[in-house]
């Protein structure tokens, strides 16, 4: 069978088969691959926390956010060029697909090579500014881990990319095998260099670089087969047009994320003010609590390329039925994991540190986050929704509106009137706030742009 005859068929089964079937079909290696993304990134956190040192902890933490920071901008890129390829394919236009992949990936080593020459000319004040002075040995072990991360950013961006122009293309099998493949290497790693070698943080940045070059290659290797999109380099100067459908494309998960290592910076310098045992619990309780909402993100990566297909096709009766299935079944899951999280949230917490003060805020901080989170699936879908139909400006508002538009300002202005219980409350109060917003934007989109 050729690469076009394979692409016809997707096409076919995309278009034309029921929905839920395909969207759990697409979800399933989604769910597999950010599950594993999750404990991936917990590991660092887990092993660097078995050497009871509170501030390699925190140093994991604050570098955390700007991994985060690389990922929101590799994501950018990803999407941007990714839905951009899913729309082509929706209409049948191979060519335009390919020049698209091609430019998301040359814009990625590009901008990555850029950022690790000035991260490693500027990384101390880069250090101070994540939030790393709350100590003189915080500070040292920020820099130590965040020497070699910064490495590591030409890597993780062509990773991001690649991943999600294979993901958004209908591909998730091959994205799911890049991911996971350099991700089980890191893990497999982490405890060898943190622990039986002795490097600590060093040992944990080490760990992911050589994890993301395997990632990276297989991801490059698995765009070359089974109709997937070919990434041509020949292809992959950059130009005004491509740039700017990248960077419109992408941009509510760039802001979503960039807002979020933002926020996450003020909230590590807010918590600084009580303690580096607070830095060190936001760490462990906002890795816990992501690991339901990462699943309604896999299962809604099931959802977002027949979305994106289906409109590009001028289904949109399929766009409607499919967001309404997805958002039922992330709902149910949603009520069922999150009491069980909220149960065992101090042993969950224990696993992570031995450390009395930071378990018993860790435990408090993350069943706050816990009580709003089965509500919280419309909130996630409605800004893929947007996404997905080319409503960027309104994706970008509603993905930005929890950690942007609401967390930083309750940030700012809770711990200042109530103490620790404000910086506690910070995040289930921008949650709530932030599924007002979005539910008032999603109902006035899906009125006007699916009417069908």
């Amino acid at each position: 069978m050729t690469q076009q005859q394979i692409r016809d068929n997707k096409y076919k089964e995309l278009t034309i088969k029921p929905t839920y079937p395909l969207i759990v079909r697409k979800a399933i290696p989604s769910m597999i691959g950010i599950m594993v993304s999750t404990i991936y990134s917990m590991t660092d956190t887990y092993f660097v926390g078995k050497l009871n040192d509170t501030d390699m902890l925190a140093a994991v933490g604050i570098v955390f956010t700007f991994i985060s920071m690389v990922q929101a901008v590799g994501f950018w890129f990803g999407y941007g060029s990714g839905n951009y390829i899913s729309r082509m394919l929706g209409k049948r236009d191979i060519d335009k697909a390919e020049t698209m992949a091609a430019k998301g990936v040359v814009l990625a080593i590009m901008t990555g090579s850029v950022a690790m020459i000035l991260g490693l000319l500027f990384l101390k004040p880069l250090a101070l500014l994540l939030g790393g002075g709350v100590s003189v040995r915080t500070l040292e072990e920020v820099i130590r881990y965040l020497r070699i991360t910064v490495i590591t950013v030409p890597v993780m961006l062509v990773s991001n990319v690649i991943y999600n122009e294979l993901r958004l293309a209908a591909s998730a099998k091959e994205s799911m095998l890049g991911l996971l493949t350099g991700m089980i290497i890191n893990m497999v790693l982490d405890p060898v260099f943190i622990l039986i070698l002795g490097m600590g943080v060093s040992g944990a940045a080490f760990a992911s670089l050589l994890g993301q070059l395997v990632g990276a290659a297989i991801l490059w290797h698995s765009t070359t087969g089974n109709g997937n999109v070919p990434v041509k380099l020949s292809k992959g100067m950059p130009d005004r047009f491509h740039t700017l459908e990248i960077l419109k494309g992408g941009a509510p998960n760039f802001c979503r994320q960039g807002i979020s290592s933002i926020s996450s910076i003020i909230l590590n310098n807010t918590a600084a003010g009580f303690g580096v045992y607070a830095v060190a619990a936001i760490t462990i309780a906002v890795r816990i609590a992501y690991i339901a909402s990462a699943l309604v993100i896999g299962f809604g990566q099931g959802f977002q390329p027949i979305c994106a297909i289906n409109y590009g096709a001028g289904l949109y009766a399929r766009v409607k039925r499919s967001f309404i299935q997805t958002y039922i079944t992330v709902t149910v899951f949603l009520f069922i994991s999150v009491p069980i999280l909220y149960i065992y949230a101090e042993p969950l917490v224990m696993r992570f540190s031995n450390d009395a003060e930071v378990i018993d805020y860790a435990v408090i901080l993350l069943r706050a986050q816990l009580s709003v989170m089965p509500f919280m699936g419309y909130y996630i879908l409605i800004g893929m929704l947007l996404q997905n139909i080319s409503r960027f400006g309104r994706a970008t508002l509603v993905t930005v509106s929890e950690n942007g538009l609401f967390l930083i300002p309750v940030t700012f202005i809770m711990p200042r009137i109530i103490g620790i219980e404000g910086l506690t409350l910070c995040k289930p109060l921008s949650s709530i706030l932030a599924l007002i917003f979005s539910i008032i934007i999603g109902i006035r989109a899906w009125k006007q742009f699916l009417a069908a």
